[in-house]
């Protein structure tokens, strides 16, 4: 493989600052075994990584803080919603006053379509909180359900109006046996989004918890069909995930998908789990597991001192259905060894895997050359152009080189993923390399990945700043990817790497909201990503709207445009003449800042043929 050589004797002198075999002796990394971990040298794909550049976002906001930096183990939770009003709901882990955050919980923040609230001061419980999933509730409502300690009940607070009003508290309590319940993964489901499902492990025997029916941390069930105010499932083992099967689960190495009607399902991983996907057709009464990627180590007999390093998963991953039935799925690599009696994971490997429902299992190697002549590496660290673009120190995630995916897909069956990647790119004073998003798309009629990978932060306004934990809406209205993530100018999490050799020190966190246009992956001279022939029209975006508003007319071939306005009486009070416009993507403007609070239409005629969209003025 090209430069592979220098650039192993490179990785092993730039990573001898950090920890190596570094036991993992925090309680604040939450992991349910007590793994150590062991650095491990990259190692590239055959060809170059040449990231395609891209401007600063159409809309990027700073929406909270934090000096608590660590959002999640592994894999990230739902923390944004999108709703089809247009309004926006974010939430993360925020903290202040290190090392003991007496006030952790919640950062909450909303936007109402037109701006977003004052960051708060605050989290949104009453008691100290972490790791919150976030989802709507209800007709117009939402919910937060985060965990306190492995020895305690979850937090659920909800509202019955998003972005207003007092937060309702309550517990949802472990199941008969359980010290406690830690790392919850909630959505909702159903016609107003009544029906809740929790993904949640039993607290650990390394947290201080118990051990439950035989596994040293569990991963169980939870559903309410009434909106939480019971539960008919609680604490469930799903079949094949018991200790017949398993040794134990660890924290955040599972990640739910966007319901489909009643098909619900979840994706599993890690250094000592085999790598599958859990999925239901009926709404969670039963379910069938879908293997990825097989591991000989997820139950292993007593007594067992050494097993030479293999890969799986690193536990940061993201599964997603298309309109299709077919479930898409991304992760980091990882892996793990065991020397001495003592267990090991293994960081630094570099790759983000793809896989979907239509393929066979993923080879245990996961050798990037043989992943990317199959269509399934998403993504990679490679070394830049010049001398020196390379690898220095790195500081821990506890995940590869190439993490923290997420997936969404669009109407017309288009997939985006983004996630972190480390960059050769301006290391800080110290030397270590900083994270940057990454992005890349999959058209509906494309049989291979559509684009190279995008770097979201390429270019002098990103100079000197680590990007890490991105979470993305699945409503993808108006072709836009709109997502959150934590950035700093300190590359690391201080939370993660405490108590450890190589500690980085508490610092000041930023929690941004960003938008990225779906036509931001359009290869030139390629036409656009349409699901057909048809020319399409976008919904209005902001909406409610008080001023300017945008849309999309996204043209497949030239034609005569005209966009029309009118009341809910169905009186035309706007025409715009916009003329003979070519094929592509169109971004056009409407200004509604003279019309009357209430709801209009807008209709967009090409060559006759008419697109109509509702449109709400407040």
């Amino acid at each position: 493989m090209k430069k592979n050589l220098l650039f192993l004797l490179a990785v092993i002198a730039g990573l001898s600052v950090v920890a190596q075999n570094r036991p993992v002796d925090n309680p604040r990394l939450i992991r349910s075994v007590p793994y150590q971990v062991m650095d491990q040298p990259v190692m590239n794909p055959a060809q170059t990584f040449n990231p395609t550049t891209n401007a600063k976002a159409v809309l990027e906001d700073d929406i909270g803080s934090t000096r608590y930096d660590s959002q999640t183990n592994e894999a990230i939770q739902n923390r944004i919603v999108f709703f089809p009003d247009g309004t926006i709901g974010a939430t993360w882990t925020k903290g202040e006053g290190e090392t003991s955050f007496t006030n952790r919980g919640t950062g909450y923040n909303y936007f109402n379509g037109s701006t977003w609230a004052s960051q708060p001061s605050a989290r949104i419980e009453t008691v100290r909180t972490g790791w919150p999933s976030y989802d709507a509730l209800g007709p117009n409502g939402e919910i937060v359900i985060s965990h306190q300690s492995a020895t305690t009940p979850l937090i659920k607070c909800t509202r019955s109006t998003k972005g207003t009003g007092a937060w309702s508290q309550s517990q949802i309590q472990k199941p008969t046996g359980a010290s406690g319940l830690v790392w919850p993964r909630a959505i909702t489901s159903g016609p107003d989004h009544n029906y809740i499902h929790v993904l949640v492990m039993t607290g650990p025997t390394g947290n201080g918890g118990t051990v439950f029916n035989g596994l040293d941390g569990a991963l169980v069930y939870y559903r309410s069909l009434d909106g939480g105010a019971t539960w008919d499932k609680q604490g469930i083992q799903l079949p094949g995930m018991d200790s017949l099967n398993y040794d134990a689960f660890s924290g955040d190495e599972y990640a739910w998908g966007s319901p489909k009607g009643n098909t619900i399902y979840f994706c599993v991983g890690g250094a000592y789990l085999d790598t599958f996907i859990m999925k239901s057709t009926d709404n969670g009464d039963t379910w069938t597991k879908i293997p990825i990627l097989s591991n000989a180590n997820k139950k292993l007999p007593d007594g067992i001192t050494y097993m030479p390093p293999w890969r799986s998963s690193d536990g940061s991953m993201a599964c997603e259905m298309d309109n299709n039935g077919v479930i898409h799925f991304a992760s980091g690599i990882g892996g793990g060894s065991i020397t001495g009696g003592t267990k090991y994971i293994s960081l630094y490997y570099n790759g983000l895997i793809y896989w979907n429902t239509t393929m066979p299992m993923l080879q245990d190697s996961l050798d990037l050359d043989t992943l990317d002549a199959h269509g399934q590496l998403l993504g990679y660290y490679s070394d830049g152009p010049n001398a020196g673009d390379t690898l220095n120190t790195l500081t821990s995630y506890r995940t590869g080189l190439t993490s923290f995916p997420q997936i969404s897909i669009d109407a017309a069956n288009n997939i985006y993923v983004i996630y972190s990647g480390v960059t050769w790119q301006n290391p800080n004073p110290e030397g270590i390399n900083y994270r940057h998003i990454f992005a890349r798309a999959k058209f509906h009629n494309d049989a291979n990945w559509s684009t190279d990978p995008i770097d979201l932060n390429d270019g002098i306004i990103y100079y000197g700043m680590e990007y890490a934990f991105a979470s993305m809406a699945k409503n993808l209205q108006g072709d836009m990817l709109r997502f959150i993530y934590q950035t700093s100018d300190q590359p690391g999490t201080a939370v993660g790497t405490s108590g450890t050799t190589g500690a980085i020190p508490y610092h000041d966190n930023t929690i941004q909201y960003r938008e990225i246009p779906g036509s931001t992956f359009w290869p030139t001279g390629t036409g656009n990503n349409l699901s057909s022939e048809e020319n399409l029209v976008t919904q209005n975006y902001p909406n409610p709207v008080r001023d300017l508003t945008f849309f999309r007319v996204n043209m497949s071939r030239p034609g005569q445009v005209t966009v029309e306005v009118a009341n809910i009486m169905g009186q035309r009070i706007m025409t715009l003449d916009k003329g003979y416009l070519g094929s592509g993507s169109h971004r056009m403007v409407l200004d509604a800042g003279n019309l009357s609070s209430g709801i209009y239409f807008y209709t967009v005629r090409i060559d006759g043929k008419a697109y109509t969209h509702k449109m709400i003025v407040e």
